[in-house]
């Protein structure tokens, strides 16, 4: 979750600033507003995360601002704070599914605890909607073709392989990939959603990365009669990152180019040192191309090609999350390295990657 956004609702003038301004310490952003109507406003400009609301205001009470959330926006946290707590209000503000029920005076770290744990409640929920989400149009498809092409393999009765078995295997093979590579993408990016991404540092040799990636997508890329072009710089310098990391982030890059390569295609690979003159880096990096010949991407689709679950529109019947550019761009930034992509619409699209030198020696 990238900006945790909380509207606080009291017509206690000095109560909505103070809480304002308190959780704004807390690396929230907080807006307030002085009346129920004022919020039910802003609730349909803003998404908010969280809102705190008072139950007895002037214009209208809490109870409806509550209600509109439950209509409009239902996965907003409410936490109610009242200075009238009763017990008729206190169910009702479970009917209305509150978060929490805080009385008047309140201590105000026992309020920060409570916005905790509503954000901690929102990324599972979060987590498990994208979890169904993932499993319902990403995962299902290779997993119902791995079953079926298992139980082809042989005859049940007669126990004789199928004269086809050598096919099924292969895709049943492509298969689990794809769902390796789901669930990986899905994982990486979680971690990077959640901030929990952390790189561990040692000298990687990407030349022996993208040799083992390339293998892996060797059966595809022969299957669809794709002509790969490789260029490896030979004996690179290493670069410092987390080998894991990389080996997703590249793999990712290739493959989106054995996805978008149109049969007989062409992609290439390519290695090699940027000076400090041609690196966005500003120093002497090691530079990774990937082309791929195929629809490309649409001009006004490039600059969010790297979001989360952004995929494009220019053609249809390719399965993909949406995540593999995501983790792509997150993986290499942490890396204090960058990404970029040119794409020439039914012609060429260009990904070069520039990752910083390693000041680790290679190994002996």
């Amino acid at each position: 979750m990238e900006e945790k956004k909380i509207l606080v609702v009291d017509d206690e003038k000095r109560m909505a600033d103070s809480l304002q301004e308190l959780l704004s310490n807390y690396d929230y952003t907080v807006d307030a507003a002085y009346s129920g109507s004022e919020a039910i406003d802003k609730l349909k400009k803003e998404k908010y995360h969280v809102v705190i609301t008072d139950i007895r205001m002037a214009d209208m009470d809490g109870f409806d601002v509550m209600g509109y959330i439950n209509d409009h926006t239902p996965a907003t946290q409410i936490i109610v704070i009242t200075a009238h707590a009763s017990t008729e209000s206190a169910i009702e503000a479970l009917h209305f599914k509150a978060f929490d029920y805080i009385t008047k005076p309140f201590d105000f770290d026992s309020l920060r605890s409570t916005v905790e744990r509503a954000f901690v409640k929102i990324e599972a929920d979060t987590l498990r909607e994208e979890m169904i989400s993932m499993i319902t149009h990403d995962i299902k498809l290779p997993l119902t073709s791995i079953i079926g092409f298992s139980n082809l393999l042989y005859d049940h009765e007669t126990g004789q392989m199928n004269p086809k078995a050598r096919e099924y295997a292969n895709s049943i093979y492509l298969n689990s990939q794809k769902l390796l590579s789901l669930l990986d993408n899905f994982l990486t990016s979680c971690n990077i959603n959640s901030g929990r991404l952390t790189v561990s540092e040692c000298g990687v040799n990407i030349n022996f990365l993208l040799d083992d990636l390339l293998s892996i997508v060797e059966l595809s890329i022969e299957n669809r009669g794709i002509h790969l072009e490789k260029s490896l710089r030979e004996n690179p310098p290493l670069v410092t990152g987390d080998e894991n990391l990389l080996f997703r982030a590249l793999g990712n890059v290739l493959n989106n180019a054995v996805k978008y390569t149109p049969d007989e295609g062409i992609i290439k690979v390519r290695t090699g040192v940027a000076s400090a003159a041609e690196s966005p880096l500003h120093a002497q990096s090691l530079k990774i191309v990937v082309i791929n010949s195929g629809p490309g991407i649409p001009r006004n689709e490039l600059m969010g090609i790297f979001d989360r679950y952004k995929r494009t529109q220019n053609i249809k019947g390719i399965e993909g999350s949406g995540l593999g550019l995501y983790v792509l761009k997150n993986i290499i930034e942490a890396h204090k390295g960058s990404v970029s992509v040119e794409s020439l619409p039914d012609s060429l699209t260009t990904f070069t990657i520039f990752l910083p030198l390693s000041e680790i020696p290679d190994s002996p």
